[in-house]
């Protein structure tokens, strides 16, 4: 059962109501193109290149989560080994598409499924927050390309908090900046151990983004627009 005291909600953004895989894959498409990487690397592919862009991508982001890793050499690094992959040596280039991937990958549209429709189910009932542990100006932009900014009361991220999910400080951050207290808020979010797991240990409701469809004891959800009924009952 969701506590009937909630009063905030509080959705993680990528992977959740924004589409990064394909926002993210669009964009790697088209900087493979416009950088010419089939000319400078012929032997390999664009699936080469996406494929060697997100492995490297993900363990850098889990190394940034663990504070193995700052902002800045991730953004650097992940196109330098995926081109190291490919064969190109190259850290300009690398740095190159790096930014260029910043400008153009935030501007993608792309929500999951159901998004605007529990966001429009849910806005006159509760305040509505993001808290991601995405780099803020990139949320910022997000939220703004993909029109749901009018939304949200308070954009929370990791960077703001001084620290990332799951770790408490976060969400102690989180009910400053919100006024909420423990028992009146409930976290939406895809990853189970970063957004579920770490809010449901600092006393949260949550609900798991559950397309996986992974086995636990939280409360899941398979579809985005499940989650009205879960909250409305």
């Amino acid at each position: 059962m969701i506590k009937p005291t909630i009063t905030d909600v509080f959705f993680d953004l990528d992977h959740t109501l924004w589409d990064f895989h394909s926002n993210s894959l669009e964009t790697l498409a088209e900087l493979y193109v416009l950088f010419n990487l089939e000319e400078r690397a012929p032997k390999f592919g664009s699936d080469h290149f996406i494929t060697r862009y997100v492995f490297h991508n993900e363990r850098m982001w889990e190394m940034y989560r663990q504070d193995r890793m700052s902002k800045s050499r991730l953004r650097k690094a992940r196109f330098e080994y995926a081109l190291r992959d490919m064969r190109i040596e190259d850290k300009k280039l690398a740095k190159d598409i790096g930014n260029a991937y910043l400008d153009i990958c935030p501007c993608k549209t792309k929500l999951n499924e159901g998004a605007i429709e529990v966001l429009e189910a849910l806005k006159d009932k509760f305040q509505m927050h993001i808290l991601s542990n995405g780099f803020h100006e990139t949320q910022i932009i997000k939220l703004e390309q993909s029109k749901l900014m009018p939304f949200f009361n308070e954009i929370i991220t990791s960077e703001k908090a001084a620290a990332k999910k799951p770790n408490k400080r976060v969400y102690e951050y989180a009910q400053v900046q919100t006024g909420a207290l423990p028992h009146e808020s409930i976290m939406i979010g895809d990853n189970l151990a970063i957004d579920v797991v770490g809010a449901a240990n600092f006393g949260w409701d949550a609900i798991h983004y559950n397309i996986n469809d992974e086995k636990h004891e939280y409360k899941s959800v398979k579809s985005l627009l499940e989650i009205p009924d879960l909250l409305l009952k």
